[in-house]
């Protein structure tokens, strides 16, 4: 049998995904007449600058169409060899399986993917990179930076833990990625979509103090409508939760109620009262949409893929600055035709940043009104409050215990107010900073 009918077997057993990941690796896993992809490895890093950018652009296959000079520096191959070559040519033996599992996933679903990666220069050495990897017309197209952001460190203790479990345990590459993603969820991030956003971010900021250079105002501006609705919805998820251990002095009410023989009425419907109150704002459709956190891998806010498309129409531009200046230095042979296709890539990226930021500011609004709605739910239970205060004037003597929850009311109601002014005032903020208060 021929490894094309071998494929052709195999591949009629696999899901879609798993196909495409097989199509890449078999054809990857023989390079050109002439390469080698099992130099010995030597633990030396190859220097690049931190203002350096590398650039390819690959058929769907994985097979390098276009590059630019810093890949073939760093990497230590010829123009002739790479043009044509799997782009598994630089693969390092040390990068988990599941994390290409993860790009291949997100790239398969259409969307641009950030990823840290380990590759190996042809004398055996290392480099590490940042890339961006977008899927394009006819393949893919990938950026790759200097990474420099305190973040790299986890990353790299993530991926050990990875290779270690793929290597001892026999992951396949999918289980490997989801432990993968479980590490990042630890670390702090709601999934592997989240991740990357902050990566770039992270890894841009990096580059740009690096460089002496100013954070792009859009840059800027995403990223602190980002931060301020991140503030918001916590304190909304805390006031949330702090509805629902309120509870609790409901069960205290009935119970001091349960102490007198008589007259417990009164604190019985209050109890019950407060209960159906706070258990309507607690189960109100858009509490409830707050208390939601992102499900699947790939899902994230408008303002967080505000802040990835930004910053990766910012690194597209660089490389339209340097074509152009290959361009201009007479160096076509191609500049021309991939500078077209970064500066759409570019244009595409900044369009729907733009909408995803408008998006951000309803999503910030609609939160302040939720801000507001739970305000005056609130303020019902705090009339509920006064006529507990009343009672528990009148059966001081016979239920001093009723003070003790008075107190416990008066915290939490502080506490809701407070967190209701904080998330108002952010709100108040933000949109006076974009010119949209009033």
């Amino acid at each position: 049998m021929t490894v094309d009918t071998k494929a052709q077997a195999v591949m009629s057993e696999l899901s879609d995904h798993e196909t495409m990941l097989l199509e890449v690796d078999m054809h990857a896993s023989v390079p050109k007449s002439g390469l080698r992809t099992d130099a010995i490895l030597v633990d030396q890093e190859v220097p690049f600058g931190i203002g350096e950018l590398f650039f390819s652009r690959t058929d769907t296959r994985g097979v390098i169409r276009a590059f630019n000079p810093v890949f073939l520096r760093v990497a230590g191959y010829g123009a002739e060899d790479m043009a044509g070559a799997p782009h598994k040519l630089v693969r390092h033996p040390d990068m988990p399986k599941g994390v290409f599992w993860l790009m291949w996933d997100g790239l398969k679903r259409g969307h641009s993917v950030g990823a840290y990666v380990k590759n190996r220069a042809r004398d055996g050495r290392f480099y590490w990179v940042f890339a961006v990897v977008s899927p394009v017309d006819g393949g893919y197209l990938s950026v790759r930076l200097k990474p420099s952001s305190p973040l790299f460190a986890t990353v790299k203790e993530v991926y050990a833990r990875a290779l270690e479990r793929e290597r001892g345990q026999g992951m396949t590459p999918e289980q490997s990625a989801k432990a993968i993603e479980g590490d990042l969820v630890a670390a702090g991030f709601a999934n592997y979509g989240a991740f990357q956003i902050e990566a770039l971010r992270r890894e841009h900021a990096s580059r740009d103090a690096a460089r002496n250079r100013v954070v792009a105002p859009a840059l800027v501006a995403s990223g602190h409508l980002l931060d301020v609705k991140r503030e918001i919805e916590q304190e909304l998820r805390v006031l949330c939760v702090n509805l629902k251990e309120a509870e609790l002095i409901t069960t205290n009410m009935k119970i001091q109620a349960c102490k007198l023989r008589s007259d417990r009425g009164p604190i019985n419907e209050i109890a019950k009262n407060y209960e159906l109150m706070m258990r309507d704002i607690r189960d109100h459709p858009r509490v409830v949409q707050t208390l939601r956190s992102d499900q699947g891998t790939w899902d994230v806010n408008d303002e967080a893929r505000s802040v990835f498309m930004i910053a990766v129409a910012e690194l597209m531009q660089e490389m339209v600055a340097f074509f152009r200046e290959e361009v201009a230095r007479g160096d076509d042979e191609g500049a021309s035709a991939e500078m077209e296709v970064v500066a759409a890539l570019r244009d595409r990226y900044r369009e729907e940043a733009d909408r995803a930021m408008e998006d951000g500011y309803r999503a910030v609004r609609q939160l302040s009104a939720d801000a507001e709605m739970i305000r005056r739910m609130v303020t019902g239970l705090a009339m509920v409050r006064v006529v507990l205060r009343v009672e528990a004037g009148i059966l001081r003597e016979r239920l001093s215990g009723l003070q003790s929850i008075l107190g416990q009311l008066d915290r939490f109601h502080d506490e809701v107010s407070a967190a209701l002014e904080r998330v108002q005032d952010a709100v108040t903020s933000l949109l006076r900073d974009r010119g949209l208060a009033g």
